[in-house]
């Protein structure tokens, strides 16, 4: 992305920083010490090394994904993208107990959707705007629960994901939500009032 572009959309969204103006403490706490915490984590480091050429938003998103696995401490990610090999590094990293389940590998073996997701507990998702992704959202929020937490990449950029994010948002499943931009999270906690937050990731 453009640097000026960039600049450009952290102005507007400067006055939703670091959970400035939240008055619920579960959301400020998310905003604060996931979003948008800056502490170096010590893998950050050794990560960095080993990927030294991943572009600043993909790097922004995997440290994001590193630090929603230290929140969540699930086993499972289910991931909906092209190539998981990179989110499941950065995400066992954040939790050694987390490990990444791709989705679309196991459809392209000739799984159908209903197969691939049998006994899965949709704790925490990434779904990225490919082919046959809102079919799989659909699913997923079918099998979703009050413990789910799901991520839709790009609901700023592209159509489709921006269609998804919209759904999510609406949901009556989903409570609190955060517009970061490059993507949006939802959580299914229906004990929290309906929020949907915009934040400056």
């Amino acid at each position: 992305m453009n640097p000026i572009k960039r600049y450009i959309i952290w102005l507007r969204r400067m006055s939703y920083s670091r959970g400035f103006g939240v008055q619920s403490p579960s959301a400020y706490r998310f905003i604060r010490y996931v979003i948008s915490e800056h502490y170096p984590y010590y893998a950050y480091a050794d990560l960095r090394k080993k990927y030294p050429t991943l572009n600043w938003l993909t790097r922004k998103r995997m440290e994001l994904y590193f630090r929603m696995s230290n929140f969540c401490r699930t086993k499972l990610m289910v991931d909906y993208s092209k190539d998981s090999s990179l989110l499941a590094d950065y995400v066992a990293h954040g939790c050694k107990m987390t490990r990444v389940r791709n989705v679309v590998s196991e459809l392209s073996g000739g799984d159908t959707v209903d197969d691939s997701l049998d006994d899965v507990v949709m704790r925490l998702v990434r779904i990225c705007p490919i082919a046959g992704c809102e079919a799989f959202l659909e699913k997923a929020l079918a099998e979703s629960d009050q413990s789910s937490v799901f991520v839709i990449e790009d609901i700023s950029s592209d159509a489709v994901a921006h269609r998804m994010w919209q759904q999510l948002v609406e949901s009556e499943k989903v409570s609190v939500s955060y517009d970061l931009y490059y993507c949006g999270i939802a959580f299914f906690d229906t004990d929290r009032h309906k929020t949907n937050y915009v934040v400056n990731f």
